[in-house]
């Protein structure tokens, strides 16, 4: 599909869901894992549902006995929900009165990405999984498969996005909101980030990526920081700001912290220091913060932008450092100030 005419298939898509989504349709979206020997849910399924697998970790092959039991059951079961006696199957599952209609929708939606995108969301949490597996037994295999049809794929998309947006929730059962309203947020949020691509920066190998800037922040300042870092996105680039949200799925590992610092540390050309009260209350902020004194330390504070929400005095910085009043400057001039500086630094380097 060409990118004009996913475009025109997005705005359709967009406006079938925001008509399902306006009857508030009685009707959840909800995810249930299955463990091997496991047969049933662990929970009651309503009458009117759609089921379908997403993906599997089917487990780990050490020899060739292992090979040959795994090319039996591939050649002689029925596929149609995995690989049977798989360690863990994730199940999509749709509920409610309209699921009918959900599914002939979904199919369509999840239609419009290419073979890339599609593999990068229905592999998402597979990879996590692999990826522990291989950690704790190196000299074996790990063996995994995910669903192509468009429904797994489209469902895929949504644990995704919400991902994006409120990050844990998608580790939830029960995804919220209801799949026509949520089907509706994601195709917006697609729509608006232009492509696929753009939306699956944080599959990127984090480690190789040269930010221009790097936003550390409390959560309580989200919302002003995140107009921040949208404004300075449409200026520099995608994968060109560090904003948290936007690599989420590099951040939910136990490596979390040497990440966040490297990125502060290292990868960033200019660091956005966001203070206030609860700045100094936060530990992912402590965290952050012990890379950005390493760059006074050694001289580096031209590449230490300070912002400041209140007079909290942080530890390591004093009266006599300049700062941004966010008292008095919107976003939008924040992000303003924070270009300028970058063309300053790059005319000095040049």
């Amino acid at each position: 599909m060409n990118p004009q005419s996913r475009a025109k298939e997005v705005h359709r898509l967009i406006t079938a869901f925001e008509h399902q989504a306006a009857q508030f349709h009685d009707l959840t979206f909800s995810i249930e894992y299955i463990a091997k020997d496991q047969n049933a849910f662990s929970r009651p399924i309503k009458k009117k549902h759609h089921g379908i697998f997403l993906w599997q970790f089917v487990g780990l092959l050490g020899n060739n006995g292992d090979n040959k039991n795994l090319v039996k059951t591939l050649t002689t079961s029925d596929l149609t929900w995995g690989v049977p006696n798989a360690e863990l199957t994730c199940l999509g599952i749709i509920e409610g009165e309209a699921f009918e209609t959900f599914v002939a929708m979904a199919k369509r939606a999840g239609s419009i990405f290419t073979k890339k995108e599609a593999y990068e969301f229905k592999t998402r949490m597979l990879s996590e999984i692999i990826e522990a597996e291989r950690a704790k037994n190196p000299t074996t295999k790990a063996v995994a498969s995910s669903n192509d049809n468009p429904l797994a794929i489209w469902l895929n998309f949504l644990l995704f996005f919400v991902s994006k947006t409120h990050p844990g929730r998608e580790l939830s059962r029960r995804i919220e909101p209801d799949p026509f309203a949520l089907s509706l947020l994601a195709l917006e949020y697609f729509q608006q980030q232009g492509e696929a691509g753009k939306m699956t920066a944080s599959f990127a190998s984090l480690s190789d990526i040269q930010f221009k800037v790097a936003l550390s922040f409390p959560g309580e300042k989200r919302s002003y920081v995140e107009e921040v870092a949208r404004n300075l996105k449409v200026h520099l680039g995608e994968n060109s700001v560090f904003y948290d949200f936007d690599y989420q799925a590099y951040l939910c590992h136990p490596s979390a912290d040497i990440i966040l610092q490297n990125v502060y540390h290292r990868q960033s050309e200019i660091v956005v220091v966001f203070l206030c009260a609860e700045y100094a209350k936060k530990e992912w902020c402590g965290l952050e913060l012990r890379a950005i004194r390493d760059l006074i330390k050694t001289k580096q504070s031209e590449r230490i932008i300070i912002v400041k929400f209140d007079d909290e005095q942080i530890d390591g910085f004093f009266s006599i450092d300049g700062y941004l009043d966010a008292k008095k400057f919107s976003p939008s001039q924040i992000s303003e100030f924070i270009l300028q500086n970058l063309k300053h630094e790059g005319s000095q380097s040049c």
